[in-house]
């Protein structure tokens, strides 16, 4: 089994994230304000650093107002 930090997928819908947040003219620094965390934080989980567990992806979408499940095809 491939560790989800190094996934193609995991790392394509990372960018779908950070693609929603650019076009919503969104800061690091707002969404982390947003989400309560630190912009560090933030910085890691879009750099693959850090990898998100299902709570924190569904409240970055939540953030982002997009749909966690339209993030999720893409691990399909």
């Amino acid at each position: 089994m491939i560790k989800t930090i190094t996934s193609p997928k995991y790392a394509r819908m990372i960018g779908w994230l950070i693609a929603n947040r650019q076009a919503r003219g969104m800061s690091i620094r707002a969404l982390a304000e947003a989400l309560g965390i630190t912009t560090t934080a933030v910085h890691r989980v879009e750099s693959l650093e850090r990898r998100l567990d299902v709570f924190e992806y569904v409240q970055f979408c939540h953030a982002l107002d997009v749909d966690p499940a339209e993030g999720i095809r893409m691990l399909k």
